[in-house]
Formats: C-alpha cells, structure tokens, sequence
C-alpha cells in the first residue's frame, strides 16, 4: 500500500509528538525523583493553607496531563466516542493546570506590589479577558477537531486537530 506525501508528514509529525511526550515524562520523572524527598519533607513540615493546595495542584495536575497525552499517543484506540472523551479530558486538564498557574503568579505579582488594588483589578481584568478568548478558543477547535480514524500503518484513532503539525 503506497501513502501520499501528506500521509507521511502526518505520521512524521505524530511521531515527532510522540517523542517530546516522551521527552518531556523523562525529565519530569528524573527531576521528581531528584527533588522527591526535599519536597514532601517541606510539604509535610508546613501548614497546610490554600497557597499550598494550590502550588501542589499545579506541581502535580502538569504530571497527569503529561500522562493522559502518552495514553493518547501510544495506545491505539478506534473507539471514536472514547478518542473524543479523552481529548475533551486533555483539554479540561490543560485549561485546569493554565489557570491553577496563573493565578499563582497573580497573587504573587500581588503581594510584590505591596497588594496593590489597582493593580489587581487591571491584572484580573486583563486575565479574565484572555482567559475568555482561550476557553473559547479551545471549545471551539476541541468540537470542530473530531477524532478520525488513520489510514496509517499503525491503525490508531489519532486526533490530528489536537496535535501540532510540522
């Protein structure tokens, strides 16, 4: 069975995403392993307050979004209602992590400024209103990118909406 040019680029870019996921779980897991026993000892020794909630739920929500993208990427599914569920999922995750983050570095940018009202309300502001424009963003291409079976030598339902194209 002979593939088009496109064909190939396609499975090259999948390919190519498949090993910065790949990539990306390696260092993730050497740099929790490196840090694993300083971080609990610290997060144990504290009280426990909603900043610590937050900075563990953004520490750690990354590491299951990353887990959830390789579940994607390596296991063939031709299930479309299940591909579908899993990057509605992924993309839940992802705008969950984005916006956990963000507000850590807006209440830090807060107190930086010695609390500042103005600065506040202009800096939420300005999020809320990117914050908008990306969920509606990613609403929008996440419906319109439906999951579709490959013609590919690997047979995987892949979501080539969601994945970035070389």
């Amino acid at each position: 069975m002979e593939h088009s040019t496109d064909d190939v680029a396609v499975a090259r870019s999948l390919q190519f995403a498949k090993y910065i996921y790949t990539s990306m779980a390696t260092f993730w897991i050497y740099d929790y392993a490196c840090s694993l026993h300083e971080e609990w000892s610290f997060l144990l020794q504290s009280h426990w307050s909603k900043m610590k909630g937050l900075y563990i739920v953004t520490r750690y929500l990354p590491f299951i979004l990353l887990i959830t993208n390789l579940y994607m990427s390596f296991t063939p599914n031709e299930d479309l209602v299940k591909c579908g569920m899993l990057v509605n999922i992924t993309s839940g995750l992802g705008m969950i992590a984005a916006t956990c983050a963000d507000c850590f570095f807006i209440i830090r940018t807060y107190v930086f400024w010695n609390k500042n009202k103005i600065l506040l309300a202009a800096i939420l502001v300005t999020y809320f209103l990117c914050l908008v424009g990306s969920v509606s963003i990613i609403v929008d291409t996440t419906v319109s990118a439906a999951c579709t079976h490959s013609h590919l030598p690997s047979g995987a339902a892949e979501t080539f909406g969601s994945l970035p194209q070389m």
